[in-house]
């Protein structure tokens, strides 16, 4: 499987396994990739893309983080914590698993296809006021 296959692959597991919870998005100014959390995740994703300087390849780093959870929580809150904590993790392993790395060439393709689409949603008609 070829880089840019990886990061399509790892889009659609994320994006559709999290119910949207985390999206793969383009940066404003640099055309930078990363992953927006949620507001209301509690576990976050990070994504950083690194050259490696051996390779010359893009490289994908994916890191977990916590949101603060202050208050009380009951069974079932406590419970809605846990499973995102394990859903994180489980994204996790399967990135590292992955190791995704691109070529310059397939970073500006998957950007280029993130961009469109992000256009499309922005220039869809909106239905019903």
């Amino acid at each position: 499987m070829t880089g840019l296959e990886k990061i399509r692959w790892a889009k659609a597991l994320i994006e559709e396994e999290s119910n949207g919870a985390y999206q793969f998005v383009v940066g404003n100014v640099h055309d930078d990739l990363y992953l927006r959390c949620g507001d209301r995740a509690n576990a976050g994703l990070h994504l950083t893309v690194q050259q490696n300087r051996k390779t010359g390849n893009y490289d994908c780093v994916f890191k977990g983080y916590i949101r603060t959870s202050g208050g009380y929580h009951n069974a079932k809150g406590m419970q809605k914590l846990a499973d995102e904590y394990k859903q994180a993790a489980y994204f996790l392993r399967e990135m590292e698993v992955a190791n995704i790395s691109l070529t310059e060439d397939e970073l500006r393709t998957f950007v280029s296809e993130l961009k469109s689409a992000e256009e499309q949603q922005i220039n869809a008609p909106q239905m019903g006021m």
